[in-house]
This record gives C-alpha cells, sequence and structure tokens, in this order.
C-alpha cells in the first residue's frame, strides 16, 4: 500500500504567474512581510494524509507515572522506553516510512520546499507563513528520522556532541535559494517573526519528551488553535510540567526556547500557569524556583524502534490492529493492517501492547473524572532556569 499523493494537493493557486526560481538571497528575506490579505490559497492535503494514516493519538496525560518495565516472561533485558513519562503523548509508526513510502515522503517535502520559489512568502499572509514553516519543519524531521530508524535515544543524534553536529544543525533544506537547517527554521525565522511562546509546541522534536506530532497539517484558519491545544496538552503532562516539593519541574525543551521567555523564570511560570489545569495552577504558581530537568530523549516511535518481538512468549500483533480499530486511531489500524507483513504478526513487542493498554484505560478512567497526585519524588540532576 503506497501513500496517497497528488501533485495539485501541496499546489499554490494563485492569479499570478509563478516567479523564476531565487538565487542567493540574504536570509532576513524571511523576517517581518507578509500580506495583509491572502492572495494565494494553500493546503496541505498529502500530508495532512501521511499524517492521519501514520500518526496514533494517545490522549491527555492522567498525571500518573509509569512504573519501571518489567523484563517480562523469559527475559532478563527490558526492551523499549523506560522512562516514567513513556506512556504520555502521540506517537509515530514509524515502519511505514520505508521503501517507496520514504521516497514519497521526500517527494512530498521537495515540493513544500519549493513553495517560495514560485511564490515568494511576501506574498503571503502572516498565519500562512507560520504553517508553512511548521509543516516544512515536521515533515523533514520526520523525513531525517525515518533515514536513521531504529535509532532509539534521539539527544546526540538530534543535537551533536563534541566536534560532531546533530541533525538540527545541518543545512538540509534549500528555501528560496537559501540554505537552512531545522534550527534556522526554528529560531532565526520562526521564533523571530513570533514572539509568541504558543509557537514552540508545533514543533516536533521527534522524541517523547517533546510536543506532540499531530494528526494533521497546520493550516493557516486553524494554526493558532492547533498551537493552544498542543501546549495545553504538553502542559498538563508530566513530561512538561510537574510539581516537585516546591519545585516547578518542566521540559528541557524549554532551554531551546528561552528566547520566548525575556522575563526569565518568572515569564515561564507565568505562561504554563496561564495553561494549566485548575487542579494545578495554583500549585505551579506557588513554585520556589523552575528547574528544566524533565526529559524523555525516546523516539516517539509506536513501536520504540524494536518492529518484532523475537521472544516466543510474546503475543500476537494483530492485537495491535484490533486495538485501535473504532477508536480515533482508526486510520492507523487500517494502513498498519495493510503493510504489516506475515512474520511480523507472529510476535507483538510487549512495550507497545503495554502503551496501547495504558492510553485505553486513561481514556476509560478521564469519563469518570479520576484525579491522581503526580509527584514522583525529587531528582538528582538539577538545572535551574537561567535568570
Amino acid at each position: 500500500m503506497a501513500l496517497k499523493h497528488s501533485i495539485l494537493a501541496l499546489g499554490i493557486m494563485c492569479a499570478a504567474p509563478f516567479a523564476a526560481q531565487a538565487s542567493e538571497v540574504p536570509f532576513d528575506q524571511f523576517l517581518h512581510q507578509a500580506a495583509a490579505q491572502e492572495a494565494v490559497s494553500i493546503n496541505y492535503d498529502d500530508w495532512s494524509y501521511v499524517l492521519r494514516t501514520t500518526v496514533f493519538e494517545g490522549g491527555r496525560s492522567d498525571r500518573t507515572h509509569a512504573a519501571p518495565p518489567a523484563p517480562g516472561i523469559g527475559r532478563r533485558i527490558v526492551k523499549g522506553n523506560t522512562s516514567s513519562t513513556r506512556f504520555e503523548g502521540n506517537r509515530l509508526y514509524f515502519p511505514a516510512f520505508k521503501g517507496q513510502n520514504l521516497v514519497t515522503l521526500k517527494h512530498i517535502r521537495a515540493e513544500l520546499e519549493a513553495m517560495p520559489g514560485a511564490v515568494p512568502l511576501v506574498e503571503w499572509t502572516k498565519n500562512q507563513q507560520l504553517a508553512y514553516w511548521l509543516n516544512l519543519y515536521n515533515i523533514k524531521l520526520v523525513e531525517l528520522l525515518a533515514e536513521h530508524y531504529p535509532e532509539q535515544e534521539l539527544r546526540s543524534l538530534l543535537y551533536g556532541g563534541g566536534s560532531r553536529s546533530g541533525l538540527l544543525d545541518q543545512p538540509a533544506l534549500k528555501v528560496a535559494g537559501v540554505r537552512l537547517s531545522l534550527n534556522n527554521i526554528h529560531h532565526d525565522i520562526i521564533l523571530a517573526n513570533w514572539q509568541d511562546p504558543l509557537v514552540m509546541y508545533e514543533l516536533f522534536h521527534g522524541f517523547v519528551g517533546s510536543a506532540n506530532i499531530r494528526s494533521e497539517a497546520y493550516r493557516a484558519d486553524t494554526v493558532w488553535d492547533q498551537l493552544r491545544e498542543n501546549a495545553v496538552e504538553f502542559i498538563n503532562s508530566n513530561r512538561g510540567a510537574r510539581m516537585d516539593g516546591d519545585i516547578l519541574r518542566v521540559a528541557e525543551i524549554y532551554r531551546e526556547n528561552l528566547e520566548l521567555f525575556p522575563g526569565g523564570p518568572d515569564e515561564l511560570k507565568a505562561h504554563i500557569v496561564s495553561l494549566a489545569d485548575a487542579d494545578y495552577a495554583p500549585r505551579f504558581a506557588a513554585a520556589r524556583t523552575v528547574v528544566a530537568s524533565t526529559r524523555d530523549y525516546y523516539i516517539a516511535d509506536l513501536f520504540q524502534g524494536y518492529e518484532r518481538d523475537l521472544n516466543p512468549n510474546a503475543g500476537n500483533s494483530a492485537a495491535i490492529v484490533e486495538a485501535l480499530t473504532g477508536s480515533s486511531n482508526a486510520d492507523v489500524a487500517e494502513w498498519m493492517s495493510a503493510t504489516m507483513d506475515r512474520q511480523y504478526f507472529s510476535a507483538a513487542p510487549g512495550h507497545v501492547m503495554e502503551y496501547l493498554g495504558k492510553v485505553r484505560e486513561r481514556n476509560e478512567a478521564r469519563e469518570g473524572n479520576v484525579n491522581v497526585e503526580e509527584y514522583e519524588g525529587s531528582e538528582k540532576t538539577e538545572a535551574p532556569v537561567p535568570e
């Protein structure tokens, strides 16, 4: 089953003829210039289709912490993510991005990449520009991670170390003649153009401890609602913000976005309080200090980088599809049913079934409005947010 693809679905429709491909131009061509009204019509149907069929929606956190995983029957080694936040957030079905499907994903990304060369961004509204940069960033990151799959711990891969640069710093894109890295898009374009903390929640970093990837593309007419939904989900999860005594522990991802909080820790805390659920907002507001120490750099892959489980005691992976069918993730179930091979159906990774089971339990408990204390205990590493 190949990814649905239509060149027209990512096209730009406008009255003016397409402009010639731009030569090397100053980087600031992407800053502070926009049309007051929409003169072009843009849609991202192909990218939305990919997301709808590969993103599993995990639902809102219930603030419980996952207990340390057991190796399982017939095993001495624990497979997969061991973090206490491993049951939170959405997941991508990364095994889908292989062979021709990866080629198709690259083709869709190339079309997005070429858009400003056809119609300059100055002719787009600010909301159209924001939706464009968020979609381009996310599809390129998914492409890069698919090429490195089944890499599991993403911190070194994304951020590098020593003299080695990470994927986020590599000039992997060319937009309107300008070479761009994902960090260029993040810091030099998005944060430079939109000084609103909400924009940080739509940049998918590929790991559990970052904001969710959505099951739909961003659109100019809904982008700020989408941003707020992601922000609320993240802040009201343990991977985003939680109390530890009188310390407000927040995700390390906030360190990458400190320029959005020029007022320092107090402004960051006020932002988190403004979007926190009523049960937690007063506690967050009363926190003595803010510490960026919550982390989970494990890949946000439904299979956690393990496509098969060779343990003879593992379950039947047809149960994965059955667990998804009839839910909001029915499109993912249909895709998986059509793409899993016979060998894969012989054994289901236990951690996949555990995650799906926890999501189902959480959704059922939410119907009864069950509140759970989220305190986990102090951590060894203290990393206060800079003043």
